[in-house]
């Protein structure tokens, strides 16, 4: 038996039911000892993360190598990697944010034996990386990503954006815009330029949370948010 099958036959034995929810188990209770007012979902897998208080992390859901902001939500049977995520954010079922890319330019095949040292085919014939597979990926505070939209790695994603269920993003989003289809296009802006700029620069994801409390009744109109935060210097 090659060294790979036998690594491969040693993961396939430490996926066996009980071994996979003694892992969920033990990762459960580590994430609550680091974490503050977090809930994780049944089978949910979380490792290598900085989460803010107050995040909720879904059934069946594995985040990995990313940082969550507060009062954000990843929803069921998702895949997060290697993102930084602001708050307030919502991640609907059945996304996956942060795929590896392949290069499609210039390197004469796409397979990764030829660019990466990961062996994902079981070997390599390169001795080092020669492409980003994993490029980092942001995620502004306030955006909505629809169910089962796909996020390649490398882009970024305005506060405040709307992401369509299904699209699939390959290209930066800017603020408060909101895109969908494949691969995902602009369809409008959620509010007048004048809007935006007042919200870039109130920021209000970045006030405390009794600021929130008191002043929620205003997020319903943003023409009320806007007059009542003017008054008030």
């Amino acid at each position: 038996m090659s060294l790979y099958s036998f690594s491969t036959a040693a993961k396939a034995s430490l996926k066996n039911p009980l071994t996979t929810y003694l892992r969920f188990v033990w990762n459960l209770l580590v994430n609550h000892c680091r974490f503050r007012n977090y809930r994780q979902g049944y089978m949910a897998y979380v490792d290598r993360c900085e989460l803010e208080p107050t995040v909720v992390i879904c059934d069946n859901t594995e985040v990995r190598s990313t940082r969550i902001g507060s009062f954000t939500y990843v929803g069921p049977d998702s895949v997060v990697h290697g993102a930084q995520i602001g708050r307030f954010c919502s991640i609907g079922p059945g996304c996956r944010v942060g795929l590896g890319k392949h290069p499609s330019r210039q390197f004469v095949s796409t397979s990764p034996v030829f660019f990466s040292t990961e062996r994902q085919c079981g070997t390599t014939f390169v001795e080092s990386s020669r492409f980003e597979e994993l490029a980092p990926l942001v995620i502004g505070n306030d955006v909505w990503i629809g169910a089962e939209a796909v996020i390649t790695g490398g882009v970024n994603i305005g506060h405040g954006a709307i992401v369509g269920a299904g699209a699939v993003v390959v290209s930066d989003i800017p603020d408060y815009a909101v895109y969908g289809g494949v691969p995902a296009r602009l369809i409008r802006f959620r509010f007048s330029p004048e809007q935006i700029a007042w919200l870039q620069q109130f920021a209000w994801w970045d006030r405390d949370e009794q600021w929130l409390r008191d002043h929620a009744h205003l997020f319903s109109d943003i023409s009320a948010l806007i007059g009542s935060t003017e008054c008030s210097h």
